[in-house]
């Protein structure tokens, strides 16, 4: 009974250490990203999406360290929004939350009109190779 515990625990940290870890640094190399979820004020749904606009638009025009930055509206609920982004590195993203557009149009005009967020940093499975034409 030993020997089978044993050989389970080796199994099971071999096995640990073969895939990432969700609080590893991010490797360099690595792109950061994260997911932003939040709700906005209902009354003001439409001034929160061309804040949104802007932002996006800024973002995608002046940072070169930005790879995506989609803003997605939820279907059931318009007033709840996603923000897809993706950086080359944390210092990318940096660049990002210290501009000045940022800070202009996020901290001060859209952040009054946000209920809640939610920010999850995330780490993107790469499947290339590995399922090739296989349907998902």
């Amino acid at each position: 009974m030993q020997k089978q515990f044993f050989l389970f625990c080796v199994l099971f940290l071999t096995l640990l250490s073969a895939y990432p870890r969700h609080s590893q640094a991010q490797n360099a190399g690595e792109p950061y990203v994260i997911l932003v979820e939040f709700t906005l004020d209902e009354s003001r749904v439409d001034e929160a999406i061309e804040l949104l606009s802007d932002i996006q638009l800024q973002t995608l025009e002046n940072e070169e360290g930005c790879l995506v930055y989609d803003v997605l509206l939820s279907e059931e609920d318009p007033a709840r929004v996603f923000i897809y982004e993706s950086y080359e590195s944390e210092a990318a993203y940096k660049v990002h939350s210290n501009a000045s557009y940022f800070k202009e149009i996020v901290l001060k005009k859209l952040k009054p009109l946000i209920k809640s967020q939610k920010i999850t940093k995330v780490f993107p499975l790469n499947f290339e190779g590995v399922l090739g034409d296989a349907e998902i």
